[in-house]
C-alpha cells in the first residue's frame, strides 16, 4: 500500500515541510551578504535520535575567523500531528538554547537528542539560529521527528519554491539515515506535466545513501503573460520504511516577459532584457561559473565578442557584444585569484581610485570594501572603522572606510598603464554602455555614481569631457533622484560660469531594485544617456539636444566639443564612487559641519566592520553587471599594447 502520512497533517505545515534541503549541506538561497550559515545533522529524525545543530563562518575553505565571542540563540516551535504547538522540551533532550563560539574560531555546535517517550508524531518544526548583528543563512532548519525517517522532497538550493518560467530547478529527495535498500519516489505532476520539461517520472535513493537529485527540470513558458501562475507535482512511495513526509510541492512562475506596456519604459528593465537576471558567460569561464552556482549556469547565455544584443531592436539597430563584467565570484575574476583575509573578492579587471577627492572622510580600501557576493554582484559599501589610513599616496587616517574603482584608464601614464589589467575595453565613439545597478542601506548624505572621464590629461575640470551616467546626491527629502549629466568646458562662453552640463533627473520610484542606466557614444556628433527603456538626455555637437539642459539651452561646439575621437584618441573611462558627507546632498555649508562633527554618518556609525558586511542599513551600492557593445562604426584607436578584451565573464 502507498503510504501518504503527511495527509492526516495540517495543510499549513505544507510550506514548512518543503522549505527543506539537504540535511548536510547549505542548500539555500544564499542572501546578499555572507556571515555566518547554520546546518542540521538530519531533516528527518526518529525517536532516539541524536541531532547535531552547528553553525560556521560561511565560507568554503575560509580561514576567516570570529572576531569576538558570541552566544547564538536557538529556538524551537512545532506542532503535532493533531496541530498542536509543542516546545522544544516537549521533543528533545539536552536542548539547551545556546550555542556558544569563542574569538578566533571558524564552527561551533550543539547536540541533542529526540526524547524516547515521545507520545504524538510526526512532529514538523523548525530550529531556529539567531544572534545580534549577525546575519545567518539557513537560520531556519526545519525538521521531521517521528517513529520513522520519513522521504522529503524539495527544491535544491530553493527554499522559497520560486522559479521563472524558462527557468530551471533540480529536485532532491532526502531521507534521515542512510536507507538499506532503495527508495523509489514516484513523481506525478497531473494536468501540469506539460509544462515541464526534463521532469523525472520517479526518484530513487540507492541503498546506502541519503539524498537522490534529478538533473535541470526545466518550467516552460508561454510568450506574453502567462496562463498559469504555479505548477505542482505529488510523490508517493512504496518504502514502509521511509514514507513520504509531504506528497506535494507547488512551485510558484515567475513570468519574465508579461507584456511591455507604453508607460513602463523607465521603470521596466525589460525592456531592455527580457531576462535582466539572466548571466552571461564565456566559454573560457563556464566550468568555474558552473561549479560556482549551477542554476545560473544552465540558464546562463553563452556569449562571445560579435555576437548581436539579446534584444531584437538593439540588434537590429546594430549593436553587437564587446565585452561584460559579471562579476561571478570565481577565481578567475578575483583580485589576486582568491579570496582574501577579509572574506572578500574585489573585482580583478578593476582599479583603486583612491584620489584625495574620494577619501575626503573616507579612505578608500577596495580589499575591505568592495566584493563579489555569491549571488555574483559587486557590492561596495562603506562603514566605521577608526583610525583606517587613507590610501594611494594620500596621507593621514579617516574614521571611515570605502571603496571606489576605476577601469579602462588609457592614457600611457605611468607608463605601461594601457596594459595594465584594469585597463581593458576602450570606450571611444560606436560604444554602448550599460550598468544594471541598486542602490541599498542609510545612503542619507551620500552621492553614489557611476560615470565616465576624457582620459586626455593636462586641462581643468571639465575641459576633458564627463558624462555621469548615474548620480544619486541622497538627502531626507530625496533619496531617490537619478541624476544624469554631461559636463564640458565651452571655452567661449563669456558668462563667469564656463561648465556648460545638459542634465535630467528622474525619480525612481524604489533604487532599492535594479534598473539599467546606458550610455550610447553614436558618433562623433552625438552621445545619449537612458534608464530602462527611456532616453533621457541626448545632446549633439550641433547644439541640439532633448531631455533637459541646465543652464544655456545651446553651446558653441565649434570652439569645444570633447566628445569626439579625434579630441579623446583615448576615449573614457568607466569610475565607480562612493562619496559620503557629499556637497551635493547635504549642501556645502552643511557638509563641512558635518565632516567636522561626524553627524553625516548618524544613520549608521554604530555598526561596526564585522556587522557592516550583513547590516541592512549599511549604505551601499550593488551592481549587477557592467556590459559593453559596439556598432560597425568602432574604431579601436589608441597607442600602446592594452590588455584587450580579456574575458571578465
Amino acid at each position: 500500500m502507498k503510504k501518504y502520512f503527511y495527509r492526516i497533517l495540517p495543510v499549513c505545515l505544507f510550506v514548512l515541510i518543503m522549505a527543506g534541503c539537504d540535511d548536510t549541506e547549505t542548500v539555500i538561497s544564499i542572501g546578499e551578504a555572507r556571515n555566518l550559515v547554520a546546518e542540521i545533522s538530519t531533516q528527518s529524525a526518529a525517536i532516539g535520535d541524536n541531532v547535531t545543530f552547528s553553525v560556521k563562518v560561511d565560507q568554503e575553505g575560509s580561514a576567516l575567523a570570529l572576531e569576538e565571542d558570541i552566544d547564538i540563540v536557538l529556538t524551537f516551535s512545532g506542532k503535532d500531528v493533531e496541530g498542536k504547538e509543542v516546545s522544544a522540551t516537549d521533543v528533545f533532550e539536552n536542548f539547551s538554547g545556546h550555542l556558544y563560539m569563542k574569538k578566533g574560531e571558524t564552527q561551533g555546535f550543539t547536540e541533542f537528542s529526540v526524547k524516547r517517550d515521545l507520545a504524538k508524531y510526526p512532529v514538523s518544526g523548525t530550529i531556529t539560529a539567531y544572534v545580534r548583528g549577525y546575519k545567518i543563512n539557513a537560520a531556519e532548519r526545519p525538521i521531521v521527528i517521528s517513529d520513522k525517517h520519513y522521504t522529503i522532497l524539495s527544491l535544491k538550493n530553493n527554499s522559497d519554491n520560486i522559479v521563472k518560467e524558462f527557468g530551471y530547478f533540480v529536485l532532491m529527495a532526502t531521507v534521515g539515515a542512510p536507507v538499506k535498500e532503495d527508495v523509489t519516489v514516484t513523481i506525478d505532476a497531473g494536468e501540469d506535466a506539460g509544462k515541464y520539461e526534463n521532469l523525472p517520472d520517479k526518484l530513487v535513493v540507492k541503498a546506502g545513501y541519503k539524498t537522490a537529485e534529478s538533473g535541470f527540470i526545466r518550467i516552460k513558458g508561454e510568450q506574453g503573460p502567462n496562463t498559469f501562475t504555479s505548477v505542482s507535482m505529488s510523490f508517493s512511495t512504496d518504502s514502509d520504511i521511509h514514507p513520504i513526509y509531504g506528497d506535494k510541492i507547488e512551485i510558484k512562475v515567475k513570468d519574465i516577459d508579461a507584456g511591455l506596456t507604453p508607460g513602463t519604459e523607465l521603470t521596466n528593465e525589460q525592456w531592455v532584457y527580457i531576462d535582466p537576471e539572466q548571466i552571461f558567460v564565456s566559454a573560457k569561464n563556464e566550468k568555474a561559473v558552473k561549479k560556482w552556482d549551477e542554476i545560473k549556469a544552465v540558464s546562463a547565455l553563452s556569449i562571445k565578442e560579435g555576437d548581436p544584443h539579446p534584444n531584437e531592436i538593439l540588434a537590429a539597430d546594430g549593436w553587437v557584444f564587446m565585452n561584460s563584467y559579471e562579476f561571478h565570484p570565481i577565481d578567475a575574476l578575483t583580485q589576486y585569484g582568491k579570496e582574501n583575509e577579509y572574506g572578500n573578492r574585489p573585482p580583478r579587471y578593476m582599479a583603486a581610485q583612491n584620489v584625495a577627492n574620494t577619501q575626503k572622510v573616507q579612505a578608500v580600501v577596495n580589499e575591505k570594501y568592495a566584493t563579489m557576493t555569491q549571488d555574483g554582484y559587486l557590492k561596495m559599501w562603506c562603514a566605521y572603522d577608526p583610525g583606517i589610513g587613507a590610501t594611494g599616496g594620500i596621507s593621514g587616517t579617516r574614521d571611515y572606510g570605502v571603496s571606489s574603482l576605476y577601469a579602462s584608464k588609457f592614457d600611457g601614464v605611468p607608463t605601461g598603464a594601457d596594459s595594465w589589467e584594469a585597463n581593458n575595453v576602450r570606450i571611444l565613439p560606436g560604444t554602448r554602455v550599460e550598468v544594471r545597478i541598486r542602490i541599498r542601506g542609510k545612503k542619507h548624505s551620500f552621492n553614489p555614481a557611476v560615470w565616465f572621464q576624457g582620459n586626455i590629461r593636462g586641462v581643468q575640470w571639465a575641459t576633458y569631457g564627463e558624462v555621469d551616467l548615474l548620480e544619486n546626491p541622497a538627502n531626507h527629502s530625496n533619496l531617490n533622484g537619478a541624476w544624469q549629466t554631461f559636463h564640458w568646458n565651452d571655452v567661449s562662453t563669456s558668462s563667469g560660469e564656463k561648465y556648460k552640463p545638459s542634465s535630467g533627473e528622474k525619480s525612481i520610484a524604489d533604487m532599492n531594485e535594479f534598473d539599467i542606466y546606458w550610455m550610447e557614444w553614436r558618433s562623433n556628433d552625438e552621445i545619449a544617456l537612458g534608464i530602462n527603456g527611456l532616453e533621457t538626455v541626448c545632446i549633439k555637437r550641433d547644439g541640439n539636444y532633448t531631455g533637459s539642459a541646465n543652464g544655456t539651452a545651446i553651446w558653441n561646439s565649434s570652439t569645444h566639443w570633447p566628445y569626439t575621437d579625434e579630441y579623446n584618441t583615448e576615449g573614457l573611462h568607466l569610475l565607480l564612487t562612493f562619496a559620503g558627507c557629499n556637497e551635493w546632498s547635504l549642501g556645502k555649508e552643511a557638509a563641512e559641519a558635518a565632516a567636522k562633527d561626524g553627524s553625516w554618518a548618524n544613520d549608521f556609525k554604530h555598526i561596526s566592520y564585522q556587522e557592516s558586511k550583513t547590516s541592512v542599513d549599511t549604505p551601499r551600492m550593488e551592481i549587477d553587471w557592467i556590459r559593453f557593445y559596439r556598432k560597425s562604426g568602432y574604431k579601436y584607436k589608441g597607442h600602446g599594447s592594452p590588455t584587450r578584451n580579456i574575458q571578465m565573464y
